[in-house]
């Protein structure tokens, strides 16, 4: 095993094979000892480590592991880690942790009523723990692997704004906010991507965005995937929106600045616009909460209301995989849906008179559908 200070010492085990009735010969006897004996006998077997798992990620894992991640990343895990999973692991042993105590551990979190992905994200930070646990040879195997989890509930629907709401919620914002927030409508930025903007990123001629950049809580950062760094086109209105823009910062405007800096010139905390600007302007305009995704939810709405194909709509939004665009694509606007609808019938059955046709009796003694 492994001590504390990183020494090797001895440990005496005993196994029980079987019972004599099963295990009736010497040779059988042997035959099985000789596959415990097995990866001992490869040189595959790892020293037990009698490091505590505190210890683990405050020595290794936080310098090793956890600094290769974007800021945004960890950030959440140092949270669910002191939150979930050090209360519970933090004081036991690596080579203590079983796979029973995680399944326990999850099931536990489930009786407390936690979300599904809360739950799920607290397993995923301590697997990552046990992960480096074995590439570091502290571990033989991830005891996390394996864990079941039950059958995920259905997601609470989120809510869309429409058009209406949107010019609502710009009636009640000043400049630049109302740029900002048209800009994300249009584009589908995401906000640290909309903070992140440079001018020399912007080709008002060529019509294109380039977005290699995002800010978490004020920090420049890659952006959230290798595909969201992309060139994204846009159109004549926002061209126009950027140039009054630009315009706005006349001698103070220049190549390498933010789009939107804050008061010293640099990037905004996406937290402070949203308490401070964004929520209030929504208060003001009789609307329910509103958040910078939801904008970023319009434009995906408008691309799927236009029919654009979701490959596209994967390449404007940035999203690592076409199958997130098509969850985007599901949370279509329900007057959308409703129109779709009506389409459908009136395809089906043109002779069926719409609703306006209807008297206010709601009977039609024409086109009846058999």
């Amino acid at each position: 095993m492994i001590r504390p200070d990183g020494s090797l010492g001895r440990i005496q085990r005993s196994i029980v094979l079987g019972l004599l009735s099963e295990v009736p010969t010497r040779r059988q006897a042997q035959m099985q000892l000789d596959q415990h004996l097995h990866l001992l006998n490869q040189g595959q077997q790892r020293p037990q480590a009698t490091k505590h798992l505190q210890d683990f990620v405050d020595c290794e894992w936080t310098t090793l592991v956890l600094s290769t991640l974007k800021l945004s990343t960890q950030r959440g895990y140092r949270m669910v880690l002191g939150k979930h999973v050090m209360p519970c692991f933090g004081q036991r042993r690596l080579c203590d942790i079983s796979k029973l105590d995680i399944q326990q551990f999850v099931a536990d979190k489930f009786r407390q009523g936690l979300a599904w992905q809360t739950v799920r994200n607290a397993w995923i930070v301590l697997s990552s723990v046990l992960d480096a646990a074995v590439d570091y040879s502290y571990l033989n195997s991830n005891p996390a692997r394996g864990v079941k989890f039950p059958l995920q509930g259905r997601r609470k629907e989120p809510r869309i704004l429409n058009a209406e709401a949107l010019a609502k919620l710009l009636a009640q914002l000043r400049e630049p906010y109302r740029s900002m927030v048209i800009l994300t409508a249009l584009t589908g930025l995401r906000v640290g991507e909309l903070l992140a903007l440079r001018w020399k990123m912007v080709d008002l001629t060529a019509g294109t965005i380039r977005v290699s950049e995002s800010v978490f809580h004020g920090q420049v950062q890659l952006p959230k995937s290798e595909r969201s760094i992309r060139t994204i086109p846009i159109g004549p209105q926002t061209r126009v929106l950027l140039d009054a823009h630009r315009k706005r910062f006349a001698a103070k405007w220049n190549e390498e600045g933010l789009l939107f800096p804050n008061q010293s010139g640099g990037p905004h905390r996406e937290s402070n616009l949203l308490e401070r600007v964004l929520r209030p302007a929504a208060k003001a305009a009789g609307l329910e909460r509103v958040t910078w995704h939801q904008l970023r939810h319009i434009h995906a709405s408008v691309l799927h209301d236009i029919g654009v194909p979701a490959k596209i709509a994967q390449q404007q939004l940035g999203h690592a995989s076409v199958e997130t665009t098509l969850n985007f694509y599901t949370h279509v606007i329900p007057d959308t849906h409703r129109r779709s609808i009506e389409s459908l019938e009136e395809t089906l059955f043109p002779v069926v008179p719409k609703c306006s046709q209807i008297g206010d009796s709601g009977k039609q003694t024409k086109a009846v559908i058999h």
